[in-house]
């Protein structure tokens, strides 16, 4: 099977400064980076390194390396526009402020996204790219038989043509105030809601109740991208036919292992370290970095644990134990 994901391509301007500048203020940044990134992009690049077919239908311009998505069978449509760009200024408190350029991604038609041949899959859509090509996305995958996860990042109001088909929406808190409460969302035929809270790990909202996941013990060093690697986890482990249950397990331990380095794709997980990852976790105690359960959050609207060294970046916090209760298996699950 195959992982389709929609979204956007950026070109990272990654720019590490002391604090971030008030209106007005200039500030000496300590160093500047370019990188891949956009949402689309870093999650079809993590469903690939965990060892998943996958493809990426996103739009690109000038500015675009195809040696950027390893392993990617990328069907994307050059445009007359830059490649997206992101001004990513990161402060060594954690704190961080983003600002995105669309470029191409702005172009991406519902004429662009084809499903792959072969028996259904999975499809990954996030917001980077239109609302109404997400859309017509999901409608084609859960007309032939495809689960369907949607990553609301950057958090907008969504139709309800939309929401009925979804079988998975993986946002976070800040996301879900905009969307609405999990119980109106899963009334207006959303399969499950997925929420990530930080350093409290995620929480599972379905038709029979709603269970908590805690987060997985590490020392994170960068949460950058961490939110992406969850969901390609998630969309890769319903992909290859685990319960939703399990496949939000390994999601917590992928947002995880992602941030044991600087960059979005850096530390990106195996599924020898997921599968590692997750027999540590169910056999003891442990304790978690703050930034390990910000491993479930969105890159652009969450906390990120970032600081100038690795020490400075080490806060630690408590991670509750608990297994995720059994309600069912299989992708059919998610599929409803």
């Amino acid at each position: 099977m195959t992982v389709l994901v929609v979204g956007a391509v950026n070109v990272d301007l990654v720019i590490e400064t002391p604090r971030i500048a008030a209106p007005g203020e200039t500030v000496i940044a300590a160093r500047s980076s370019t990188g891949h990134g956009g949402k689309g992009g870093n999650q079809a690049v993590a469903v690939a390194r965990l060892g998943g077919a996958v493809r990426l239908a996103a739009r690109v311009g000038a500015g675009f390396d195809p040696g950027s998505l390893p392993g990617v069978d990328a069907a994307v449509v050059r445009d007359a526009a830059p490649t997206g760009l992101a001004v990513v200024l990161v402060a060594a408190d954690g704190e961080n402020a983003i600002t995105v350029v669309p470029g191409a991604n702005a172009n991406l038609s519902p004429a662009d996204v084809t499903l792959p041949t072969g028996p259904p899959g999975v499809l990954l859509a996030s917001l980077e790219v239109p609302l109404d090509t997400v859309a017509a996305a999901a409608r084609l995958a859960r007309a032939a038989g495809w689960t369907v996860v949607v990553n609301p990042a950057p958090a907008v109001q969504l139709p309800p043509s939309l929401l009925e088909d979804v079988d998975v929406l993986v946002p976070n808190e800040h996301e879900l105030a905009v969307l609405g409460a999990p119980a109106d969302l899963l009334a207006a035929g959303v399969g499950a809601v997925v929420v990530t809270l930080g350093a409290a790990g995620c929480r599972v909202h379905r038709a029979g109740g709603t269970v908590d996941v805690p987060a997985h013990p590490v020392r994170a060093v960068d949460t950058t991208g961490a939110g992406d690697a969850f969901c390609a986890a998630l969309a890769w482990a319903l992909d290859t036919d685990r319960s939703l249950e399990e496949a939000v397990r390994l999601a917590c331990v992928a947002g995880a292992l992602a941030t044991r380095a600087v960059g979005a794709r850096t530390a990106l997980p195996t599924a020898a370290d997921l599968t590692d990852g997750a027999a540590a976790r169910s056999g003891g105690d442990g304790r978690a970095a703050g930034g390990a359960g910000a491993a479930q959050a969105q890159d652009a609207d969450d906390d990120q644990e970032h600081a100038e060294d690795a020490d400075a970046r080490d806060h630690e916090g408590q991670v509750a134990q608990g297994q995720l209760g059994h309600e069912g298996g299989g992708t059919g699950a998610a599929r409803r």
